[in-house]
């Protein structure tokens, strides 16, 4: 579902440049579903589960940023 959501949005004009971010396994299927009109548009992959954590650590680990002090 996310792959074809994905198409149709590329075959739209609406994806310049995508970064996919999923666990590998994940990563692998989507990378197979994805058309090649999509795959060319893919920037970077995060082969990573990230569906639990906050978004702020997200944005964390996908910038780079050090952790905060605490």
């Amino acid at each position: 579902g996310v792959a074809s959501a994905l198409c149709a949005r590329d075959n739209a004009g609406e994806i310049g440049a995508l970064v996919v971010v999923a666990p590998p396994r994940t990563l692998a299927e989507l990378r197979n579903a994805f058309s090649d009109s999509l795959r060319g548009k893919i920037i970077a992959e995060v082969n990573k589960d990230l569906t639990h954590h906050p978004v702020h650590e997200i944005e964390r680990l996908l910038t780079g940023a050090p952790r905060p002090k605490m």
